[in-house]
């Protein structure tokens, strides 16, 4: 234990007691904002040794309940791999203390030393055998991810290509990307030079372990930078095995780190003179916390945040192209993906047809063990998760949503959910919150102009999906749609040439392509004369 956590540990004097179940915490004292912050994650996960069914809170006066929850996150607690499909404990990693973090930071200015000076040629190399690593170990890897997080080894191959062909585009465009830009003015000569600027802290999610490491990444060390990656909890398997992967490609030298850090050294990081910024993709909730954070240090930011994506299908939209659009969205990854389509908003004259027609697809759906080449739709990746989106969907119905399919776990005690048709109004809590599971909201909407000022009346606005063949009605959507990706008779994605992000609760910055480099980079005037 360091000085930090057992100072920590004294101050908020936690007591825990085992009475049927239930975990009493008291005197957390002075650390307000403390206990708010863990109030706010809502305590995600136990050291997997304790089942608890209800925990109450003690602050002073006040007494807060909280029902259900089976994992408290304790202050020393580890990193926990665990196969959803079984939930069987593949591995548990222990926190790095704060010496231990402050050594990995001081590594990676050795790390930023060697990537700053290389040149474009070594780095393009090195991106090419990381891209060939990939190629040699895709069914290793994509069989890592499913076990990791129990998605289908169909979606886990593809992930581990995406994350092959990523490295080759840029291997093969970091000069273009990179060269000084010529400006034509009074100078004798100038141009813009783009520089690397330190270390950056990229904090991945669990949804997909390796493409939203490498899709930040990539862009961070082609431009020179040194890399400290933060793996999810629930994917410190995955998060070792792209040290591996990086470091025989040529990453070494400390330019590449996996980190098993806190949520609480947040702030030890961005504080450090060598950390010049941060990338996180995950929730609104938490990339509200680190984009603050960042800013109090002045480090830049780039946020991938949540997303509730409207599916808009128009006056003149393909029946059967929606739903299969539909299908392909939301079904892959189990609906853990935030920009899946999550409102599925229907002009009146399709709304009934859609709803058979996605019903009777979902009723044909294969769900089962992820390994199989066959499945489609494998378990949640969590317990936590699960739950939370069967709450939603219980305050949803509360609310006044109707359940039209699914609406529960295929099997008890399990993570495999039945996927699930509702049907809501636009102020339903199903139509507002972010819902992170295999959930589709169906609202009826009686012209494209309604479909329009309901897709908007959202806080998030990350992605959308346009199904039309009309190009007047295609014109007004892209023009007027507050999203940051608009798919027309596709849906939404990520594509190595194009920008990647969203606007309002959804982020800001841009990762892919050339966008993808500017992000932290020094963008440097230069003036001859």
């Amino acid at each position: 234990m360091s000085i930090v956590e057992y100072h920590l540990f004294i101050k908020t004097c936690i007591i825990c007691f085992y009475l049927d179940s239930c975990l009493i915490l008291s005197l957390f004292r002075d650390l307000n904002e403390y206990l708010q912050y863990i109030k706010r994650q809502c305590v995600q996960q136990l050291t997997a040794k304790y089942q608890l069914i209800s925990i109450i809170w003690i602050y002073d006066d006040v007494s807060i309940f909280i029902n259900n929850i089976k994992y408290l996150q304790s202050i020393m607690r580890q990193f926990i791999s665990k196969n959803p499909a079984t939930k069987q404990v593949l591995g548990e990693f222990k926190f790095l203390n704060d010496q231990e973090l402050n050594h990995v930071i001081q590594q990676s200015k050795e790390g930023y030393q060697i990537n700053k000076n290389s040149s474009f040629q070594i780095k393009s190399e090195k991106l090419l055998k990381l891209a060939d690593l990939l190629n040699q170990n895709q069914e290793k890897y994509a069989k890592l991810i499913s076990y990791e997080i129990g998605k289908p080894i169909s979606q886990s191959m593809a992930e581990v290509k995406k994350s092959q062909n990523y490295c080759k585009y840029y291997a093969e465009n970091i000069n273009k990307y990179l060269q000084p830009q010529r400006v034509k003015t009074e100078a004798k000569n100038s141009y813009v030079q783009y520089s690397p600027i330190g270390t950056i802290y990229s904090i991945s999610p669990f949804n997909f372990p390796f493409w939203l490491c490498f899709k930040p990444i990539i862009p961070m060390l082609a431009v020179g930078n040194a890399v400290i990656h933060r793996p999810s909890d629930s994917t410190g398997l995955c998060g070792l095995a792209l040290q591996e992967l990086f470091t025989s490609a040529g990453f070494d030298g400390n330019i590449f780190q996996n980190a098993f850090t806190t949520a609480q050294q947040l702030d030890q990081v961005m504080a450090h003179p060598q950390i010049q910024g941060v990338s996180f993709t995950g929730s609104t909730a938490a990339g509200s916390i680190i984009g603050a954070t960042a800013g109090k240090y002045l480090k830049r930011s780039v946020l991938e945040l949540g997303g509730s994506d409207p599916f808009c299908i128009l006056q003149n939209a393909n029946v059967e192209l929606a739903v299969q659009l539909a299908l392909k969205s939301r079904v892959a990854n189990c609906g853990q993906v935030c920009f899946s389509a999550k409102r599925f908003i229907v002009h009146f004259q399709y709304y009934d047809i859609f709803k058979e027609k996605l019903v009777n697809a979902l009723e044909k759906l294969k769900i089962g063990d992820p390994l199989l080449e066959t499945t489609e739709l494998g378990p949640m990746a969590r317990e936590d998760l699960i739950t939370n989106i069967l709450n939603q969907i219980k305050k949803g119905v509360d609310g006044g949503a109707k359940i039209v399919y699914g609406g529960k776990r295929l099997k008890e005690n399990e993570n495999f959910m039945l996927p699930t048709v509702v049907e809501v109004d636009e102020q339903n809590v199903l139509a507002k919150e972010e819902t992170f599971g295999p959930l589709f909201s169906l609202i009826k909407a009686n012209s494209n102009d309604e479909i329009l000022r309901i897709a908007n009346n959202t806080s998030y606005g990350l992605g959308a999906v346009v199904v039309s063949n009309d190009k007047k009605e295609i014109e007004q959507f892209v023009n007027h749609l507050e999203a940051g990706m608009v798919f027309v008779n596709e849906i939404v994605k990520s594509d190595q040439r194009l920008p990647s992000g969203g606007i309002k609760g959804s982020g800001y910055g841009r990762e892919c392509g050339e966008w993808g480099v500017q992000n932290f980079s020094n963008i440097k005037t230069v003036w001859i004369e």
